[in-house]
């Protein structure tokens, strides 16, 4: 008797054992999972797509930024360019004046 209620007891934990891991049991973990998914997704969607502070929305506002700057940035290129030439005009005559200078040294020197 104590064997048949020892082997009785064995195959109902075997059989708990079968029902956990029995593919119906897995197709309710992957539903889960795949509703855990779609949320995360629909979250996500919320984030990029949200019309007050969406991604979409920040990318167009900055684009919409740049276009209205475009102006003052073309003019800052322009006065920087005409600094770039002022630079090189003052470079040369800075130049100049030193080769006559140091020409003059040397007609002293050689006088």
């Amino acid at each position: 008797m104590a064997v048949q209620k020892d082997t009785l007891a064995k195959i109902a934990k075997d059989i708990k054992e079968l029902k956990k891991s029995r593919p119906n049991g897995e197709m309710k973990r992957m539903e889960i999972k795949l509703g855990e998914m779609c949320d995360k997704q629909d979250r996500l969607y919320d984030l990029i797509m949200d019309p007050q502070t969406g991604l979409i929305v920040a990318t167009n506002k900055n684009t919409e930024f740049r276009e209205t700057c475009a102006p003052e940035r073309d003019e800052l290129i322009e006065q920087f360019q005409g600094v770039l030439r002022w630079k090189k005009v003052i470079e040369w005559g800075i130049g100049v004046l030193f080769v006559g200078f140091v020409g003059a040294i040397i007609k002293i020197l050689m006088s």
